[in-house]
């Protein structure tokens, strides 16, 4: 029996299938056993084919001509793939060139729509701050005004009782007088002239007892006056009362309705400064992918871009500031001119001296009004008591804001300058708006510690006036200026400022 081994690498030719066969009839002790192994052999070749069926027809070594030669043995192993030369890169072409720009310009624009969006973020965030001052003041005002409305009750109520008092003190006076007058009289009040006349013993009696009826009707009849305008005030008295109450009932719903808004303002502008803050930090990583920088690199750059749009925009809020001072003060000069002009117009001529002047005779001579000049500013209040309401309001740095609070804890902005100038002693009223009528108006380049800064949507409407602050001197002002902003001393702002600031 032979034992070569089989080479299994030929398997897949016909006569490698043939070789299969004569293999195993070998190795089945020769050929006379053929016959028991003849269903090995069917197996075997049952076999072979099904491995070879799924791998689908292939070539044989008879289909084509190996390189060697007919004769040389054929290699099934499938060769590794030859790699492919690596080639030397070539320098950037016309066409790279180009699209390197255009990639170039894309990323440029992509950087401005960043930083328009980051402008826009900081825009939305400021109205809403300043939206939210504006329903505080509103609030500010609603509260003032329920707090008079109260006390308007308290005093028509206490009105109210006087004049009830009154009225029974003069119900009293006339029963009084209606007992004393009823014993006097007849039942049905005709003959009482008469029975005077009648009763009388002489003629002074006659006039004594009828003086002392007319004392009587006097009295009767003052205390029935008194007893009506008695009732009239109280009646009076009550309408207040009531109207008093209504009034109050109406300015409690105004108000309620006011911090309502004023709270929905604050929440409104936390849910945007938090919306605001997210965008912000996608808009700063996108710029860093951008420019191939860092987000700290764009945090400083952004910040920087922040404050120089505040600089522009105080840059010229106080050009316009200037601007309109110096237009006012060329106004007030012109007017002054032509005051001078019509008062030389109408001066009166000269009195004519006689031809024989008496002794001791003078002349009547004519001065013309002095007339002050435009460009003084007169000093308004007291500089000490500024000084004193800037160490007051300095003691209050770092305290909370909350809306409508006036100390000792918690300050909203106009509460913290009225109880800064209480404290120098000078009542400047509570509101913000109402505080920019109440005071003096100087103009900027003649701010003094203590002046008040006043901001509004329009310099010419104090009711748009929305936030006050107060100067410090040096360039520096404190404030309360929203909620969750402690109390703080920070650089003068003109950007929204009033024409005018204020002065105690």
């Amino acid at each position: 029996m032979s034992s070569e081994p089989f080479d299994t690498t030929s398997t897949t030719t016909p006569a490698g299938i043939r070789e299969v066969v004569l293999w195993w009839i070998r190795t089945s002790d020769g050929w006379g056993r053929a016959g028991h192994v003849a269903w090995r052999a069917l197996a075997v070749l049952a076999l072979v084919i099904c491995l070879i069926l799924p791998w689908g027809p292939v070539s044989s070594a008879d289909d084509a001509e190996p390189p060697d030669g007919p004769d040389a043995p054929i290699d099934l192993v499938t060769p590794e793939p030859t790699p492919t030369p690596t080639s030397t890169p070539a320098g950037p072409t016309a066409q790279d060139a180009a699209d390197a720009a255009a990639a170039v310009d894309a990323g440029a624009l992509d950087v401005a729509e960043a930083e328009a969006a980051l402008a826009g973020l900081r825009a939305a965030l400021r109205g809403a701050q300043i939206h939210v001052q504006s329903a505080a003041a509103d609030y500010q005002e609603a509260a003032v005004a329920l707090a008079a409305a109260e006390q308007e009750v308290r005093d028509a109520r206490a009105a109210a009782d006087r004049a009830a008092q009154a009225e029974e003190r003069s119900r009293s006076t006339l029963a009084g007088v209606y007992r004393t007058t009823r014993h006097s009289a007849v039942p049905d009040g005709v003959l009482g002239s008469l029975e005077v006349v009648l009763d009388a013993e002489n003629v002074d009696d006659l006039i004594g007892q009828d003086a002392a009826e007319r004392a009587v009707a006097r009295k009767l009849a003052a205390a029935l006056s008194g007893y009506a305008e008695a009732r009239a005030a109280s009646e009076s008295a009550d309408a207040r009362w009531s109207a008093a109450r209504e009034a109050r009932a109406e300015a409690k719903r105004e108000a309620e309705a006011a911090y309502q808004a004023a709270q929905e303002a604050v929440e409104d502008l936390e849910r945007r400064t938090e919306v605001v803050e997210r965008d912000r930090a996608v808009l700063i990583e996108r710029l860093a992918r951008l420019r191939d920088t860092s987000v700290q690199i764009e945090r400083e750059r952004e910040a920087a871009r922040a404050a120089a749009e505040q600089a522009a925009r105080e840059a010229a809020a106080r050009e316009a500031l200037a601007a309109a001072e110096a237009a006012e003060a060329e106004a007030a000069q012109a007017e002054a001119d032509r005051s001078l002009e019509g008062d030389a117009e109408h001066e009166p001529a000269p009195v004519p001296a006689p031809e024989n002047d008496p002794p001791g005779y003078d002349p009547p001579s004519y001065d013309p009004p002095s007339i002050p000049d435009p460009g003084i500013q007169v000093p308004e209040g007291d500089a000490a008591q500024g000084q004193l309401a800037v160490g007051w309001a300095r003691t209050r740095i770092g305290a909370p804001y909350r809306l409508g609070a006036a100390g000792p804890v918690y300050y909203d902005c106009s509460g913290l300058t009225s109880e800064a100038w209480r404290a120098a002693g000078t009542w400047i009223t509570r509101t913000s708006r109402s505080q920019y009528l109440a005071v003096s108006h100087v103009g900027y380049a003649a701010l003094r510690p203590g002046d008040l800064i006043f901001y509004g949507t329009d310099g010419t409407d104090p009711q748009s006036i929305y936030h006050v602050a107060m100067y410090t001197g040096d360039g520096r002002m404190i404030e309360a200026v929203m909620p969750g902003v402690p109390l703080r001393e920070t650089n003068l702002r003109l950007d929204g400022a009033m024409p005018y600031a204020g002065r105690p």
